[in-house]
């Protein structure tokens, strides 16, 4: 669930996606075999603080995001503050 967030909140800044899903390509083995794209080469306007919260919580080891919607939200108001 807080992947899907951080996701939808990668999308609102960019408009675009985590990954780059090419035409053609069965979308799970890119989610497979394909790193999320930081946010800042998505766009550089970014501040540090958020891209990296953002960055965390996309993660794609799980052990490596944030547990919980409160570690998450956390981090979110300190990074915009």
């Amino acid at each position: 669930m807080l992947f899907r967030s951080a996701a939808t909140f990668y999308n609102l800044l960019t408009g675009l996606l985590p990954r780059d899903f090419a035409r053609g390509k069965d979308p799970l083995l890119v989610v497979l075999d394909s790193d999320v794209i930081p946010i800042r080469k998505r766009e550089a306007s970014i501040p540090k603080p958020l891209a990296a919260v953002l960055d965390h919580a996309l993660s794609v080891d799980p052990r490596q995001r944030f547990q919980d919607a409160r570690e998450f939200r956390s981090a979110l108001v300190q990074a915009v503050r």
